[in-house]
This record gives C-alpha cells, sequence and structure tokens, in this order.
C-alpha cells in the first residue's frame, strides 16, 4: 500500500502501572513500570505499519539514550527512519505515565526536551511520492513548511488535533483530514456541543475530511453537509494510553486503501477499541488478519 510520512512530538514514555492513583506526599507500590516509544504521530505511524502500510518518521531527534532508544523502536516495527535529523547537544520529549487499575485513568507528566523547532529540520524532499503527510501540531514551524510542501506536491496532509497549542490555526488551513477530539473541537470553536464545533470547523477551514472522535461513544463524521455518528466497540479495557493515536493510524490505513469514509471510521474505532486490551501502544500483537477476526467477533 502507499506510503504515509509524519512529523511530530515522537516520545519516550515511562508508564507506571498502580492499582490506584497515588496519594500525594506519599510513597506507592507500582504494580509493574516499563518504556516505550510513544506520541501522536509516532503511535500511529507503527499502527499503520503494522496493518500493511509502508511508513517513514521526519523532523528532528535528540542525540540522547532516549532518542536512540526511540529511532531504534522505530525501526522495529518497520518505521523507516532515514530522513530524520539528528541535533547535538539537545535532550528528548519525554513522560511519565501513571495507569491507574482501578479507574481505568492516565495521568501524564512530561518534559518538552530540547530538540528546537526549524524549518530546516524536515526534509522535504522525503514526503515526495507520499499518499497522506500526517502531523500532531507540535514543532508547528516544521510542520506548516512540511504541509504547504505537501499540498504544492499533492500529497494529503492529516492533523492528530489533540492539543490546543499555539498558534495551531495557521496549520488548520493547510490540512485535507482533520481529526480532532471532542475536546479539542469544541475548545477550539469555543461552542458547547460537538456538532456546533464541527459547522464550525468546516466554515473556517473546509477540511476535505472532518471526524471527530469522542472516545468509547465513538463520534461524528462530516458527509453530505450532515453529522453523522459512528459507534465504537465496547471492550474491558486494560489501557487507554495511545487509543486516539491508534485510531489515526488505523483511519490513514484504510483512507490509503480507499475505503469510505464510515468505513474508514468505523475500522479505525475497531482498532482502537482492540488496543484498549492491552498494555502499551505498540508492543500488543497486531496485522490486519487479527482485527478482521476482532471485528468478526464484536459484530452485532
Amino acid at each position: 500500500m502507499k506510503k504515509i510520512v509524519g512529523m511530530g512530538a515522537c516520545v519516550f514514555d515511562t508508564l507506571i502501572s498502580c492499582d490506584t492513583y497515588p496519594v500525594q506526599d506519599t510513597k506507592h507500590k507500582a504494580e509493574s513500570v516499563f518504556v516505550s516509544g510513544g506520541g501522536p504521530v509516532g503511535n500511529a505511524l507503527v499502527v499503520a505499519s503494522k496493518l500493511g502500510v509502508e511508513t517513514e518518521v521526519l523532523g528532528a531527534f535528540a542525540d540522547d539514550n532516549a532518542a536512540v532508544y526511540l529511532l531504534e523502536d522505530f525501526n522495529r516495527y518497520g518505521v523507516k527512519t532515514d530522513n530524520v535529523v539528528k541535533l547535538e547537544n539537545t535532550s528528548s520529549f519525554t513522560s511519565y505515565i501513571v495507569l491507574a487499575q482501578d479507574k481505568k485513568t492516565r495521568t501524564c507528566v512530561f518534559d518538552r526536551g530540547t530538540v528546537y523547532d526549524k524549518e530546516q529540520n524536515v526534509k522535504l524532499s522525503a514526503i515526495d511520492g507520499a499518499t497522506v503527510l500526517h502531523l500532531d501540531g507540535n514543532y508547528l514551524n516544521g510542520a506548516i513548511a512540511a504541509a504547504k510542501y505537501a499540498k504544492e506536491n499533492g500529497v494529503k496532509v492529516s492533523l492528530d488535533a489533540g492539543g490546543l497549542y499555539k498558534d495551531i490555526d495557521k496549520l488548520l488551513p493547510y490540512v485535507d483530514i482533520l481529526i480532532p477530539s471532542a475536546e479539542f473541537a469544541m475548545g477550539f470553536t469555543k461552542t458547547t456541543t460537538i456538532q456546533q464545533a464541527m459547522i464550525s470547523l468546516k466554515e473556517q477551514f473546509n477540511p476535505q475530511v472532518l471526524v471527530v472522535t469522542n472516545g468509547s461513544d465513538g463520534g461524528y463524521y462530516y458527509q453530505d453537509n450532515q453529522i453523522k455518528h459512528y459507534g465504537g466497540i465496547k471492550v474491558d479495557a486494560v489501557d487507554t494510553n495511545g487509543a486516539g493515536d491508534t485510531f489515526h493510524g488505523a483511519f490513514l490505513v484504510a483512507y490509503c486503501g480507499g475505503k469510505s469514509l464510515v468505513d474508514c471510521c468505523n475500522f479505525a474505532s475497531a482498532v482502537s477499541a482492540y488496543k484498549c486490551t492491552f498494555k502499551g501502544a505498540r508492543t500488543y500483537p497486531l496485522n490486519m488478519q487479527i482485527i478482521e477476526d476482532f471485528i468478526s467477533k464484536n459484530a452485532k
């Protein structure tokens, strides 16, 4: 299948699983601790690679041990790293995530590191021949340069709009496939319902594809001047960390495969639900046959 390239926050995650969320200023025993590559675009690329699409990560990485791990992790999952830029004397984006098992919550404390944001950190020629450029709003100068180049060269631009980052409105005019969270959509448009937010986003930026994710409830998509709902598969969630990233990666796989908008949404929702039955955003088993079996098993 055709190539998905992406750039954004690539994060060195330390995940700490606890029976319940720790009380402040106490000691609390962890059930388990493990490290993983993370970040919205990075996780999406791994999902797409597992599902059979050629993928490549772009942008800048630090020169510390965390970056070594992140790049090796991408290679482990078949995501190409040939065109990344390595910056000397910088530190990686890192996060510490507490997973509370009793209430199925995740709490994240992060350090953005010192990888600086410049257009020169993106090897634009690596976008040539791709079907989609996937972004998450981080490293905005590089993201805008990449989006402009993609548009000029017939490559669709996808945005995982999960955070209300400063000046994100400067990137949105270049986005063809806009998939924000409900929180982002309503926060950005200053509306009180998902439907109002979608109408506002469509009027302001007119993306070709507009989908809003809303957790286990599924979400909504805009088609033929109507806002329609897509459902989610109910599962006994073990870890929801990375579920949204997974949705984006799976959606783009279906999109590259020529699926209809509703089929893209349903497929992505199923892959996201499946992911939630495992700890971690990358280490669980995943391929197209597994997902087809999962969908068949959970068909109503």
